[in-house]
């Protein structure tokens, strides 16, 4: 398939199903996959409905017109995303009994829960669902965009899907009056480095999940034709 036989377009409610099944697909890594389509639809559906939420995908329009192939989600200002996420209460509601749910049929994910995130996850759905929401602190005042998660159905590789969803996400961005884009990968030949890396992205830290996967961080310019530039030397003194 090649790129003149994919459409971009912001996310519908009708693409989730679509796009939850491929997140589980091609992005297992984490707990959240682990818990199946159901979960990962209404997390997806998080993104839709949040004014600071970008959710973009690439259609067939060739032998199944408007068949999802690839998405992206992520945000122009993560920490406006998140708290407008966690005050609402009904969604994280439905979130905990769909996980509840899955890992009730699931043992060994259920072990892994309580082991890794069960006091964590219970102490602030408890202190979300039992206080006002607070108000931002003012302390950093900076927002940061995130992207959250892209994928690709295994017949798109090559055709350039992902670089131009993540181009899309590049331009929306600085809508949210950030200046950074930031994004999490696996580390190493497991994660999409090196495609990132391609497009510009500055390679960060590395650090381990609750789950002792070995991830890394990465940040792009989203602002001004000068800021790009600020960040291509940035990259050329430190290419690491």
């Amino acid at each position: 398939m090649v790129a003149d036989d994919l459409v971009l377009r912001v996310a519908t409610v009708a693409d989730l199903d679509a796009t939850a099944l491929l997140h589980c697909e091609q992005l297992p890594a984490g707990f959240f996959p682990d818990l199946g389509p159901r979960f990962m639809r209404r997390w997806h559906r998080a993104y839709l409905d949040s004014p600071q939420g970008v959710a973009l995908v690439a259609v067939c329009r060739c032998d199944d017109p408007g068949h999802v192939c690839a998405f992206l989600f992520g945000s122009i200002d993560e920490s406006t995303h998140m708290r407008a996420v966690l005050a609402d209460r009904r969604r994280l509601l439905s979130l905990a009994v769909v996980a509840a749910v899955s890992l009730l049929r699931h043992p060994p994910l259920a072990a892994r829960f309580v082991r890794t995130r069960a006091t964590p996850w219970t102490r602030r759905l408890i202190g979300t669902l039992t206080s006002q929401p607070a108000a931002p602190s003012g302390v950093d005042s900076t927002p940061v965009a995130v992207l959250a998660a892209i994928a690709v159905h295994p017949s798109l590789r090559g055709s350039g899907a992902g670089a131009r969803l993540v181009e899309l996400f590049l331009n929306h961005a600085p809508e949210g009056g950030t200046a950074t884009a930031e994004l999490v990968t696996s580390a190493g030949s497991d994660g999409a480095g090196e495609f990132y890396e391609r497009m510009g992205w500055i390679p960060g830290r590395e650090s381990r999940t609750r789950d002792g996967e070995k991830v890394r961080s990465y940040r792009h310019p989203t602002a001004s034709p000068a800021r790009r530039d600020t960040f291509r030397d940035e990259r050329e003194a430190d290419p690491r």
